[in-house]
């Protein structure tokens, strides 16, 4: 087993990984928060994943030489989508304090409030709206827009998705190089 496989393994399996070893607070840090359809965005990610890995092999019927540049290109992409993604998260991320759970709970926010919004908090922080209504998903729509919170949800998603299986494939074809590499190696 070489190192690219596991590391492929690893961030196939990051989302799902994240929700079970990751405390509450800290769930942001392995996906990003999603609203009610965070659970099933982590599971389409993992298939997502190992459809990537599989693509990976499938494309290496083309000559081994070309793995390295995909490889190049995929990490390129994972470095461009990983900051893309950390603008998005800065913008549309909130960490709220609980004291009565006595945790953090990371949520995803729009960039337009609606008009009730707007009537009963006037100039209020977005952490102070989410302070008086609360973090639910129900609460979220009813102080951003629809469109705000669905185009920077899947901002914060895509750009997740591009970083995890641009990884993935980069260390499939990792794992297609040093095989290809190793077996020439035993022909000389």
């Amino acid at each position: 087993m070489s190192i690219s496989g596991v590391m492929a393994g690893l961030f196939s399996s990051v989302p799902i990984l994240s929700k079970i070893a990751l405390p509450e607070a800290d769930l942001a840090y392995g996906f990003p928060p999603l609203g009610g359809i965070e659970d099933v965005a982590r599971i389409f990610t993992v298939v997502l994943a190992f459809t990537a890995t599989y693509f990976a092999f499938f494309v290496s019927a083309t000559p081994p030489a070309r793995n390295r540049g995909r490889l190049a290109f995929a990490m390129i992409l994972a470095s461009l989508s990983i900051c893309i993604y950390l603008a998005f998260f800065i913008c549309f991320v909130r960490r709220i304090d609980i004291p009565t759970r006595g945790v953090s709970v990371e949520v995803s926010i729009g960039w337009e409030r609606t008009e009730f919004a707007k009537a009963n908090f006037g100039e209020d922080s977005d952490f102070d709206l989410l302070r008086k209504r609360g973090v639910s998903d129900e609460e979220i729509s009813r102080l951003w827009t629809k469109r705000s919170l669905v185009i920077s949800r899947l901002g914060l998603y895509i750009t997740y998705l591009l970083f995890i299986l641009s990884l993935v494939s980069a260390f499939s074809w990792g794992v297609l190089d040093q095989s290809t590499a190793g077996g020439r190696r035993s022909q000389i």
